[in-house]
């Protein structure tokens, strides 16, 4: 009959109009509460746009929608993957990094003592020269501030602040 539409293209003609009309499902306006009804005993508004579009090409869109989710899903585990990964790396760097500090103190600390010595050292030697060049003055005539002039000297240009 010319005119007269099949079910199954008036089904595919209200799913169409419906699809692009539909609003969205958290607006509770009467217009989208009497779409939803118009679909009536005949089940959801997904099955009957499925039988209106034939079988094969629901089966392949459905096909392709769950392709399409598991691909999301293994991509999102392999990202999450990534990112454990990630802070594993991220934590053992951080522990390495902590290590290194403790060293560096440690070896500041070293220095530190170190430098103290040293110093002790030097003012031993110096005041043990001094007092043997003292000892020495009654015999030779020492200019005063000689002795004192050389620890100066020795003492900036070789034992200086390493800082």
């Amino acid at each position: 009959m010319p005119g007269a539409e099949t079910d199954r293209e008036c089904l595919a003609r209200r799913a169409k109009g419906c699809v692009l009309q539909l609003p969205h499902p958290a607006d509770n306006t009467p217009c989208h509460q009497a779409t939803l009804s118009d679909w009536g005993p005949c089940g959801s508004p997904e099955s009957q746009v499925a039988g209106a579009l034939g079988g094969t090409q629901a089966e392949h869109l459905l096909d392709q929608v769950l392709q399409e989710r598991d691909e999301a899903i293994a991509k999102k585990r392999a990202v999450e993957a990534e990112l454990d990964t990630c802070k594993a790396k991220l934590q053992a760097m951080e522990a390495q990094l902590l290590e290194i500090l403790e060293e560096k103190l440690r070896l500041r600390q070293e220095v530190e003592a170190w430098e103290e010595d040293m110093r002790q050292l030097v003012r031993q030697q110096v005041e043990s020269q001094l007092q043997r060049e003292s000892r020495g003055t009654l015999t030779a005539p020492v200019e005063p501030g000689a002795a004192r002039l050389r620890w100066v000297q020795f003492s900036l240009g070789r034992w200086g602040r390493w800082r």
